[in-house]
């Protein structure tokens, strides 16, 4: 069968997985050339696919320094895949079809759909294109307001393009950085690190939240979707500046602005952003669970962030409690949530766990560990890929051939979702269940 027929006949889950593979594939090749290292060298092929595979991935792990490896084209090269990785490869698809003249097809909108897990197409296109007005306007201010800091410290040149990288960036939750340490040198700056925590969240929300809330005057109402977001988005951001503040008491200098910034940016830079400003090594193991817990859940449904999302646990949250109080119906502000969705949560969060368990285990197997570093080592790092947020021990690194590869299908599992990839990979057989009865049987479980 030739290429433009396979490509036709794929599923829409295909095509998405098909789409992320031929960027990191094109970003891959530039990665490796000459032109884009520092010293003019080649970068070994695997290493450009896994920086290929992290910046489209929005992730941020990274196995050379962004900032001392690269020169400005290969930055570039790596800002183009995080922006394309953060909107989605069918905005500018979309964006493609509108200069052209032409409309998204039948498949399109489905496709459209599928991406950005919108509940239907009609409109599609319209919502993408608004999606990319408000990506590039949020990341416009956010790099205004950098530069406000940036330009005196480093230059107009240097102070304008670390701005612009940046805000991408982190609106992205992508945590790809031009400093050699991370956000280390901004540690005593609330202003750098509010503008970073506000570019992560407004990244991490989600576009279907941001479309409730800048309709929210119109329609004087906002969905079920939405006020749940948004209401989990507030709880663990609040929850998580707290137990950070009392976590980290010790640390506390005297100044209450600087460490209540500090503790609101560690409460949401887990949640699939990516940068620190601290050394998790040296971390207590609470602040470790609480910052793979954060990672875990991650940000909102249909956003550039990763992990199993807010919806996803505020939904089994809610459930648990309803269990507990003997209650079979799921109920969220006078509205029923529907079983199937009920049992799609349960599948997210049992197939995230399975797959964290097994890639950590293999990686036990396959890496040279520190003496000194226990099992947290291994599985700080595979819920920082597959949740897509960047932040490291230092295994990454220090990866073998095998380690690698199983980072970046991790990551690229996260950034194109674990039901996506499930539905990619699923038979086209289609059986109507109705037809089909099986006789039941009791089987003792709990």
């Amino acid at each position: 069968m030739r290429a433009p027929q396979l490509i036709k006949n794929m599923k829409p889950p295909q095509m998405i997985i098909f789409g992320f593979l031929f960027v990191i594939m094109i970003g891959s090749i530039f990665l490796a050339l000459p032109m884009s290292d520092q010293n003019g060298q080649a970068t070994s092929y695997l290493d450009s696919l896994f920086m290929a595979v992290s910046a489209t991935c929005v992730t941020g792990l990274a196995v050379v320094n962004t900032a001392d490896h690269w020169n400005t084209f290969g930055q570039v090269i790596i800002l183009i895949m995080v922006e394309v990785g953060g909107l989605g490869f069918m905005s500018f698809l979309v964006l493609l079809l509108n200069m052209t003249g032409q409309h998204p097809s039948f498949k399109s909108k489905m496709l459209i759909r599928d991406a950005y897990n919108f509940t239907s197409f009609n409109n599609g296109d319209k919502l993408v294109k608004s999606i990319v007005k408000l990506s590039l306007v949020t990341q416009l201010i956010g790099a205004v307001m950098l530069s406000v800091d940036f330009i005196p410290k480093f230059g107009w040149g240097k102070g304008i393009w670390f701005s612009v990288f940046h805000s991408v960036s982190a609106h992205s939750n992508a945590g790809f950085d031009l400093f050699e340490t991370s956000l280390f040198q901004f540690k005593d700056s609330p202003y750098v690190l509010m503008i970073m925590s506000l570019l992560i969240l407004s990244g991490s929300f989600g576009f279907i939240v941001w479309f409730d809330l800048i309709n929210f005057r119109e329609v004087k109402k906002i969905t079920l979707h939405s006020r749940l977001a948004l209401t989990m988005t507030a709880i663990l951001v609040v929850a998580g500046t707290i137990l950070y503040s009392l976590l980290n008491i010790k640390s506390f200098d005297g100044r209450p602005v600087t460490y209540l910034a500090q503790n609101f940016f560690l409460s949401i830079t887990p949640r699939s952003g990516g940068f620190t400003f601290s050394n998790y090594n040296a971390t207590s193991y609470a602040s470790l669970v609480l910052t793979m817990v954060l990672m875990f859940i991650g940000g909102t449904s249909a956003s550039t962030a990763g992990g199993v999302k807010t919806t996803t646990f505020g939904v089994l949250v809610m459930n648990i409690r309803y269990i507990f109080s003997n209650r079979f119906k799921t109920i969220y502000h006078e509205r029923q949530i529907p079983r199937r969705i009920i049992r799609r949560v349960y599948e997210i969060i049992f197939i995230y766990l399975a797959i964290i368990f097994s890639f950590s285990f293999v990686l036990l197997i396959t890496e040279n560990l520190p003496l000194n570093n226990g099992i947290e080592y291994v599985f700080f790092e595979v819920i920082s890929a597959l949740a897509t947020v960047g932040l490291s021990l230092g295994l990454t690194p220090d990866l073998t051939a095998i380690g690698k590869i199983l980072i970046m299908v991790l990551m690229f599992i996260g950034r194109i979702g674990i039901m996506t990839v499930i539905y990619a990979l699923g038979s086209h057989a289609k059986i109507d269940e109705e037809l089909i009865r099986y006789p039941e049987e009791e089987i003792v479980v709990g």
